[in-house]
């Protein structure tokens, strides 16, 4: 086989909605959404995946660097391909550079429909702590929690209701003096992803190659031995 993607469930309804657009897509194989607030856990199961998968010519890794959850896996027989973000929102956006741009403009707290179905949120989270402790305690500690940030940011992807999940939260962002606002998404990078139009926006690790990245100036391997 030439290529399997292996990808994380938060963000199956982007991913999928590329992949159906595209002839003859490669199989992907998914990781439980969940870990994320996890790296180590991330990273067992990723590796978990890239072992059943490894014999492919290519795995492609669906994620971003997600808090170092990438750094030290290995293929012994595949390459290893995956795009040059620091997480699922960069790679919703198209690119870092559109997420600081996207940061310079407001401190914001990004949301997609898939972080709410499956993620630990923000907003899931603010739900556990008026349960557990009331409204009033809950706001004190959210409005602390959040006093840097200014928004909640709905990356607008095209895979889902953006008004259903904008009225959901409103309240919630009312309480804690948030402003709702609508980011464009950018699935190109997914699209180049499923093409294999593996430029300079993709590391390419060889086979038996340990993946350790080299953050400055830009994301890189450190090296080129095998592990």
């Amino acid at each position: 086989m030439r290529t399997v993607a292996i990808a994380c469930r938060t963000i199956e309804d982007e991913i999928n909605a590329v992949a159906k657009a595209l002839p003859g897509s490669c199989p992907i194989r998914w990781v439980e959404s969940g870990l994320h607030n996890f790296p180590v856990k991330l990273k067992d199961r990723i590796q978990q995946e890239i072992d059943i998968a490894d014999g492919a010519e290519n795995i492609l890794l669906l994620f971003g660097y997600c808090g170092n959850s990438v750094e030290g896996l290995r293929a012994s027989r595949s390459r290893l391909v995956l795009p040059k973000v620091d997480d699922c929102i960069s790679l919703l956006l198209g690119s870092n550079k559109s997420r600081l741009e996207v940061g310079n403009e407001a401190h914001s707290y990004f949301l997609t429909d898939g972080w709410l179905r499956y993620e630990n949120n923000i907003y899931r989270e603010y739900l556990h702590c008026v349960q557990k402790y009331g409204q009033k305690r809950a706001l004190s500690i959210f409005r602390t929690m959040l006093a840097n940030y200014s928004a909640l940011a709905f990356i607008d992807t095209g895979t889902y209701d953006l008004d259903d999940l904008m009225a959901k939260t409103s309240e919630f962002a009312a309480s804690l003096n948030l402003t709702q606002m609508v980011v464009p998404g950018n699935l190109s990078l997914i699209g180049k992803a499923f093409r294999e139009e593996w430029d300079e926006d993709f590391l390419k690790v060889p086979p038996g190659v340990v993946l350790q990245i080299n953050y400055h100036p830009i994301p890189s391997l450190i090296q080129q031995t095998s592990g």
